[in-house]
């Protein structure tokens, strides 16, 4: 969400190798099965991959470079005063002259090869989520302008984490892994501009009334529900229905964010 500004200066594509690159992260801040990096603060020229040794995936940035990193004094119990305060993002935002250094670098190791206006260099896990600020693991080159369809993500994202409808850490690791998706959950439709936009994912104007009172068929975009997406926490074991079936929100067998379950 930030920094697509050209920069005129002549930065040397100076990067390391990606094993230097790895060797860089401290024991214990890698990140295990269904979590995140922990990121580091960095100023002046931080580790970055090799040159060309990054791809994109679509929409997606190679997970071996960019994995995502959360920053460490965001957690659950401080969002109040951290991520929904308003103007965290600002307060934590690196400065120009690091990003734009760091942006020239990243392309390089990602091949990127059109000018530097034409990408915009995004935190996987946005500040607003509590995404490591500085940290290369957490920022990569997209290609396009700012504003972008993963901005909508993430907004939606952050208003369901201060609304506590979802769990910080479970819109941090599905936003990092699969942005689009997470899209798909939050009642977005598809947000991705390459994929296709699936039946019944396009605007409404008529609601149908829900099996369990006072509980709302569609998303606060208007869009309605279907299985799948994420459910807030307070709906656990309430069931709507609306033309995408008939669902309950429950809790997955092995833990975690609630969604949207068919029933037959």
């Amino acid at each position: 969400m930030i920094y697509a500004r050209r920069v005129t200066t002549g930065l040397a594509a100076a990067v390391l190798t990606g094993m230097a690159f790895l060797a860089s992260v401290a024991p214990g801040a890698q990140a295990g099965p269904g979590r995140l990096a922990v990121g580091k603060a960095y100023k002046g020229a931080p580790p970055v991959p090799a040159a060309g040794t990054c791809h994109v995936r679509g929409v997606l940035p190679d997970p071996r470079c960019t994995p995502g990193a959360t920053n460490p004094a965001v957690t659950q119990a401080d969002i109040a005063s951290t991520i929904c305060r308003p103007g965290y993002s600002s307060s934590v935002r690196p400065p120009e002259s690091y990003t734009e250094a760091l942006k020239h670098r990243l392309m390089a190791s990602y091949g990127d090869h059109r000018p530097m206006g034409s990408y915009e260099l995004d935190h996987l896990v946005s500040l607003e989520l509590g995404g490591a600020p500085s940290d290369p693991r957490n920022l990569w080159p997209e290609y396009g302008g700012s504003p972008n369809p993963k901005d909508k993500v993430e907004n939606a994202a952050h208003h369901a984490v201060c609304e506590h409808d979802l769990s910080l850490a479970t819109a941090q690791y599905e936003i990092a892994t699969n942005w689009p998706l997470l899209g798909k959950q939050l009642g977005l439709g598809n947000p991705a501009p390459t994929a296709p936009k699936p039946p019944g994912s396009g605007p409404t104007t008529t609601a149908l009334a829900a099996v369990s009172p006072g509980v709302p068929n569609t998303s606060p975009s208007g869009k309605y529900y279907r299985p799948g997406q994420f459910c807030p926490t307070r709906y656990l074991g309430k069931t709507i229905k609306n033309p995408n079936g008939t669902m309950t929100c429950k809790r997955p067998p092995g833990g975690g964010q609630p969604r949207w379950t068919a029933q037959p």
